[in-house]
Protein backbone atom coordinates (compact mmCIF):
# COMPACT_ATOMS: atom_id res chain seq x y z
CA UNK A 1 0.00 0.00 0.00
CA UNK A 2 1.38 3.90 -0.74
CA UNK A 3 1.88 6.11 1.84
CA UNK A 4 -1.40 8.31 0.47
CA UNK A 5 -3.23 5.82 -1.36
CA UNK A 6 -6.34 7.75 -2.72
CA UNK A 7 -5.69 11.05 -0.66
CA UNK A 8 -6.99 14.17 -1.77
CA UNK A 9 -3.53 16.90 -1.46
CA UNK A 10 -4.23 20.53 -2.18
CA UNK A 11 -0.84 21.96 -2.59
CA UNK A 12 0.58 25.56 -3.23
CA UNK A 13 3.14 26.66 -5.15
CA UNK A 14 3.29 23.78 -7.63
CA UNK A 15 4.77 25.09 -10.84
CA UNK A 16 8.73 24.91 -9.57
CA UNK A 17 10.73 24.06 -6.77
CA UNK A 18 9.80 22.34 -3.74
CA UNK A 19 6.07 22.45 -4.16
CA UNK A 20 6.65 20.99 -7.84
CA UNK A 21 8.64 17.91 -6.32
CA UNK A 22 6.22 17.27 -3.62
CA UNK A 23 3.26 17.25 -5.88
CA UNK A 24 5.22 14.58 -7.85
CA UNK A 25 6.04 12.52 -5.23
CA UNK A 26 2.83 12.63 -3.35
CA UNK A 27 1.51 11.27 -6.65
CA UNK A 28 3.53 8.61 -6.84
CA UNK A 29 2.72 7.54 -3.28
CA UNK A 30 -0.86 7.54 -4.44
CA UNK A 31 -2.55 10.76 -3.68
CA UNK A 32 -4.46 12.76 -5.99
CA UNK A 33 -2.82 15.75 -6.64
CA UNK A 34 -5.02 19.99 -6.75
CA UNK A 35 -2.12 21.59 -7.96
CA UNK A 36 -2.23 25.66 -7.24
CA UNK A 37 -0.17 28.26 -8.02
CA UNK A 38 -0.33 31.57 -9.87
CA UNK A 39 1.61 30.89 -12.57
CA UNK A 40 0.11 27.85 -14.87
CA UNK A 41 2.86 27.52 -17.74
CA UNK A 42 4.23 24.13 -16.09
CA UNK A 43 1.14 22.86 -14.88
CA UNK A 44 0.47 21.03 -17.99
CA UNK A 45 3.84 19.04 -17.53
CA UNK A 46 2.97 18.36 -14.13
CA UNK A 47 -0.50 17.32 -14.68
CA UNK A 48 1.08 14.96 -17.07
CA UNK A 49 3.77 12.98 -14.84
CA UNK A 50 0.90 13.10 -11.88
CA UNK A 51 -1.43 11.40 -14.35
CA UNK A 52 1.62 8.76 -15.35
CA UNK A 53 2.25 7.79 -11.69
CA UNK A 54 -1.68 6.95 -11.85
CA UNK A 55 -3.12 9.56 -9.83
CA UNK A 56 -5.76 12.29 -10.85
CA UNK A 57 -4.77 16.05 -11.22
CA UNK A 58 -6.69 19.27 -11.08
CA UNK A 59 -4.67 22.43 -11.84
CA UNK A 60 -6.11 26.00 -10.19
CA UNK A 61 -4.52 29.32 -10.86
CA UNK A 62 -5.07 30.93 -7.70
CA UNK A 63 -3.59 34.17 -5.78
CA UNK A 64 -3.31 32.99 -2.34
CA UNK A 65 -3.66 36.09 -1.07
CA UNK A 66 -7.39 36.64 -2.67
CA UNK A 67 -9.84 35.09 -0.04
CA UNK A 68 -12.30 34.02 -2.88
CA UNK A 69 -9.51 32.79 -5.14
CA UNK A 70 -9.09 30.43 -2.34
CA UNK A 71 -12.28 29.08 -1.68
CA UNK A 72 -12.53 28.28 -5.01
CA UNK A 73 -10.13 26.15 -5.72
CA UNK A 74 -11.50 24.15 -2.26
CA UNK A 75 -15.09 24.07 -4.35
CA UNK A 76 -13.52 23.00 -7.21
CA UNK A 77 -11.39 20.16 -5.59
CA UNK A 78 -14.45 18.68 -3.30
CA UNK A 79 -16.56 19.19 -6.86
CA UNK A 80 -13.82 16.78 -8.47
CA UNK A 81 -12.71 14.43 -5.47
CA UNK A 82 -15.39 14.51 -3.25
CA UNK A 83 -13.09 16.00 0.01
CA UNK A 84 -9.71 16.97 0.70
CA UNK A 85 -7.52 15.15 3.02
CA UNK A 86 -4.13 16.97 3.52
CA UNK A 87 -3.31 20.81 2.27
CA UNK A 88 0.45 21.58 1.90
CA UNK A 89 1.41 25.65 1.52
CA UNK A 90 3.94 25.69 -0.09
CA UNK A 91 3.82 28.86 -1.68
CA UNK A 92 6.02 31.81 -1.00
CA UNK A 93 8.44 34.57 -2.19
CA UNK A 94 11.60 36.00 -0.27
CA UNK A 95 13.69 39.12 0.68
CA UNK A 96 17.44 39.72 0.18
CA UNK A 97 17.73 43.88 1.11
CA UNK A 98 19.08 45.64 4.10
CA UNK A 99 15.84 47.17 5.71
CA UNK A 100 16.95 50.65 4.47
CA UNK A 101 16.36 48.96 1.22
CA UNK A 102 13.32 47.75 2.20
CA UNK A 103 10.01 49.79 1.32
CA UNK A 104 6.81 49.30 3.10
CA UNK A 105 5.48 47.88 0.12
CA UNK A 106 8.07 45.20 -0.35
CA UNK A 107 7.44 43.90 3.53
CA UNK A 108 3.98 43.80 2.89
CA UNK A 109 3.90 41.78 0.00
CA UNK A 110 6.11 39.13 1.31
CA UNK A 111 3.93 39.38 4.39
CA UNK A 112 0.76 38.86 2.31
CA UNK A 113 2.25 36.10 -0.11
CA UNK A 114 3.88 33.94 2.49
CA UNK A 115 1.49 34.80 5.92
CA UNK A 116 -1.97 35.76 4.64
CA UNK A 117 -1.65 33.16 1.62
CA UNK A 118 -1.09 30.73 4.39
CA UNK A 119 -3.72 31.92 6.76
CA UNK A 120 -6.24 31.83 3.69
CA UNK A 121 -5.53 27.95 3.09
CA UNK A 122 -5.73 27.11 6.71
CA UNK A 123 -8.87 28.99 7.32
CA UNK A 124 -11.31 27.63 4.50
CA UNK A 125 -9.86 24.23 4.69
CA UNK A 126 -11.09 24.18 8.47
CA UNK A 127 -15.15 23.77 7.47
CA UNK A 128 -13.91 20.71 5.57
CA UNK A 129 -11.74 19.14 7.84
CA UNK A 130 -14.60 19.40 10.59
CA UNK A 131 -17.08 18.45 8.70
CA UNK A 132 -14.81 15.06 8.26
CA UNK A 133 -13.36 14.86 11.64
CA UNK A 134 -10.10 14.48 9.92
CA UNK A 135 -6.91 16.31 8.05
CA UNK A 136 -3.28 17.31 7.43
CA UNK A 137 -1.90 21.11 7.39
CA UNK A 138 1.51 21.39 6.24
CA UNK A 139 3.06 24.97 6.75
CA UNK A 140 6.61 25.96 5.25
CA UNK A 141 7.93 27.70 7.26
CA UNK A 142 12.33 28.15 7.05
CA UNK A 143 15.34 27.78 9.45
CA UNK A 144 15.40 31.71 9.24
CA UNK A 145 12.21 31.88 10.86
CA UNK A 146 13.46 30.09 13.59
CA UNK A 147 17.03 31.66 13.87
CA UNK A 148 16.63 35.15 12.12
CA UNK A 149 18.95 36.19 9.03
CA UNK A 150 21.43 39.10 8.71
CA UNK A 151 19.57 40.04 5.35
CA UNK A 152 15.97 40.22 3.76
CA UNK A 153 14.54 40.89 6.98
CA UNK A 154 10.60 40.96 5.97
CA UNK A 155 11.38 36.59 4.89
CA UNK A 156 12.27 35.72 8.14
CA UNK A 157 9.59 37.45 9.93
CA UNK A 158 7.10 35.76 7.58
CA UNK A 159 8.24 32.38 8.60
CA UNK A 160 8.45 33.00 12.30
CA UNK A 161 4.66 33.91 11.97
CA UNK A 162 4.04 30.47 10.20
CA UNK A 163 5.86 28.86 13.07
CA UNK A 164 3.35 31.13 15.39
CA UNK A 165 0.06 30.08 13.23
CA UNK A 166 1.30 26.72 12.70
CA UNK A 167 1.63 25.87 17.09
CA UNK A 168 -1.62 27.45 17.47
CA UNK A 169 -3.57 25.80 15.19
CA UNK A 170 -2.61 22.38 15.82
CA UNK A 171 -3.89 23.13 19.33
CA UNK A 172 -7.20 24.58 18.19
CA UNK A 173 -7.42 22.03 15.60
CA UNK A 174 -7.02 18.66 17.42
CA UNK A 175 -10.53 18.17 18.62
CA UNK A 176 -11.43 17.46 15.09
CA UNK A 177 -8.23 15.31 14.53
CA UNK A 178 -6.85 17.70 12.34
CA UNK A 179 -2.82 17.47 12.81
CA UNK A 180 -1.30 21.25 12.34
CA UNK A 181 2.87 20.73 11.28
CA UNK A 182 5.60 22.49 9.27
CA UNK A 183 9.01 22.50 7.66
CA UNK A 184 11.78 24.27 7.96
CA UNK A 185 14.08 24.03 5.07
CA UNK A 186 17.56 25.67 5.09
CA UNK A 187 19.23 26.66 2.37
CA UNK A 188 17.97 24.48 -0.72
CA UNK A 189 19.10 24.58 -4.28
CA UNK A 190 15.91 25.91 -6.11
CA UNK A 191 14.60 29.38 -8.43
CA UNK A 192 14.98 31.23 -4.75
CA UNK A 193 18.21 30.98 -4.58
CA UNK A 194 19.07 30.42 -8.10
CA UNK A 195 20.86 34.23 -8.46
CA UNK A 196 23.59 33.37 -5.41
CA UNK A 197 27.06 33.73 -6.87
CA UNK A 198 29.62 30.52 -7.29
CA UNK A 199 31.63 32.10 -4.24
CA UNK A 200 28.16 32.71 -2.25
CA UNK A 201 27.05 28.93 -2.63
CA UNK A 202 30.66 27.37 -1.71
CA UNK A 203 30.45 29.77 1.53
CA UNK A 204 27.01 28.37 2.19
CA UNK A 205 28.17 24.28 1.55
CA UNK A 206 31.03 24.72 3.70
CA UNK A 207 29.53 26.15 6.74
CA UNK A 208 26.62 23.56 6.74
CA UNK A 209 27.72 20.55 8.44
CA UNK A 210 26.10 17.67 5.62
CA UNK A 211 28.00 20.06 3.40
CA UNK A 212 26.16 20.76 0.77
CA UNK A 213 22.79 22.71 0.22
CA UNK A 214 19.40 20.70 0.48
CA UNK A 215 17.13 19.52 -2.72
CA UNK A 216 13.51 20.52 -3.48
CA UNK A 217 12.88 16.52 -2.71
CA UNK A 218 14.75 16.61 0.86
CA UNK A 219 12.16 18.53 2.10
CA UNK A 220 9.19 16.80 -0.19
CA UNK A 221 10.15 13.42 2.03
CA UNK A 222 9.84 15.41 5.48
CA UNK A 223 6.30 17.15 3.81
CA UNK A 224 5.27 13.04 2.50
CA UNK A 225 6.25 12.08 6.21
CA UNK A 226 3.98 14.58 8.27
CA UNK A 227 1.69 14.01 5.18
CA UNK A 228 1.38 10.11 6.25
CA UNK A 229 -0.40 7.78 8.71
CA UNK A 230 3.67 7.17 9.64
CA UNK A 231 3.25 10.68 11.60
CA UNK A 232 -0.53 10.25 13.25
CA UNK A 233 0.90 11.30 16.64
CA UNK A 234 2.48 14.32 15.57
CA UNK A 235 1.34 17.55 15.86
CA UNK A 236 2.51 21.37 16.30
CA UNK A 237 5.89 19.82 15.31
CA UNK A 238 8.36 22.23 13.22
CA UNK A 239 10.53 19.89 11.49
CA UNK A 240 14.08 21.53 10.69
CA UNK A 241 15.52 20.11 7.29
CA UNK A 242 18.79 21.74 6.89
CA UNK A 243 21.84 19.49 6.96
CA UNK A 244 22.52 20.83 10.06
CA UNK A 245 22.54 24.38 9.87
CA UNK A 246 22.51 26.67 13.05
CA UNK A 247 23.39 30.78 13.46
CA UNK A 248 26.77 29.71 14.61
CA UNK A 249 28.08 27.44 11.34
CA UNK A 250 27.29 29.86 9.00
CA UNK A 251 29.41 33.78 8.11
CA UNK A 252 27.00 36.65 8.27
Amino acid sequence: MKLLQDKVAVITGVNSGIGRRTAELFAEQGANIVGVDIRTDRMEELKTQVEESGAAFLGCQCDVRDPESVKAVYKQAVQRFGRVDIVANIAGVSSDRPITHTTSEEFQRVMDINVKGVFNFCKYATPYFKKQKRGVIINTASVTGIYGSGMGCPYPASKAAIIGLTKSLAIELAPWKVRVNAVAPGVVNTEMVAALTDQARKTFEGSIPLKRMGEAEDIAYAMLYLASDWASYVTGTVLQVDGGYRPSTINP
